[in-house]
């Protein structure tokens, strides 16, 4: 009798979306936005201001940047004079993110974890989690499970940030792009084709990179939350309070925003 393996889930490292393929797929001429089109320093000068303001990161903090990937933001935190730990599952990203480090003079400390498993226990000013890295999983159960081990990761009064280009109501109404081709600096396109399932409340979305000779596809799969439910699981998890923003300047939300990003904060002592 044949004996079928389980199927790897599509961010594991051996599903191949995480590691190079990412890596060159994330970094594009045209980058991401409709509104304001920023290359990938740009858009990491800008996500970092962001975070500090949105976090109000004075002074010398210590940050958890999970999942870190290979490192961009961990990076710029880090330059900036904060105690910075990347954590991330993908040996590539990981590997990619400490040469990246030492090339720039930058103490980062990162680890290899898996968000299911963090056991962090209040030992951070601030947990970031950035652009749609929630969701991944499977159900919504291992999802709060992740938000929960965020919050006793921090300390009391921290702050948690969520970041996604993902709004929901914008992606009903049609203004979310689902099929676009991007131009990679690395070279070669990427194209990119998602669709929203409904009764899952899922992106169900595939990139295929042509690159030289080469042309590979990968697929991928997140839960995405809408304001009042993301809301409310931050709150059932033990925060004090949540608030939505539009952008990293801190405009209110609206449903036509391209971006959402919740800030939450633990009691103090």
């Amino acid at each position: 009798m044949t004996r079928l393996l389980p199927e790897v889930p599509w961010w594991d490292e051996a599903a191949g979306f995480f590691g190079d393929f990412y890596i060159l797929g994330d970094n594009s001429q045209e980058g991401h936005l409709t509104v304001r089109r920023l290359s990938l320093p740009e858009r990491t000068l800008v996500e970092v201001d962001g975070v500090v303001r949105l976090l109000d990161l004075t002074g010398r903090r210590r940050v958890l940047d999970i999942p870190c990937g290979y490192g961009r933001h961990s990076i710029e935190l880090a330059r900036r004079g904060h105690i910075v730990t990347g954590a991330d599952l993908n040996a590539v990203h990981l590997d990619r993110a400490s040469e990246d480090a030492e090339s720039q003079g930058v103490s980062v400390k990162f680890e290899r974890q898996n968000m299911l498993a963090i056991a962090y226990q209040e030992e951070f000013d601030a947990v970031i989690n950035m652009f749609y890295s929630f969701g991944f999983f499977g159900t919504d159960d291992e999802n709060l499970d992740v938000l929960r081990s965020f919050y006793q990761a921090l300390l009391p009064g921290g702050k948690f940030l969520m970041h996604t280009d993902v709004n929901v109501p914008r992606v009903r109404s049609g203004g979310h792009k689902t099929q676009e081709v991007r131009n990679l600096v690395g070279g070669g396109r990427l194209w990119i084709d998602e669709r929203f399932e409904e009764a899952t409340r899922r992106i169900e979305g595939q990139w295929i990179i042509e690159h030289g000779s080469t042309k590979s596809s990968r697929s991928y799969s997140v839960r995405v939350y809408e304001v009042p439910e993301f809301v409310q699981m931050c709150l059932d998890v033990g925060f004090a309070s949540c608030s939505a923003l539009g952008d990293w300047n801190g405009k209110p939300y609206n449903a036509e925003a391209e971006e959402v990003i919740f800030v939450a904060q633990k009691c103090g002592s």
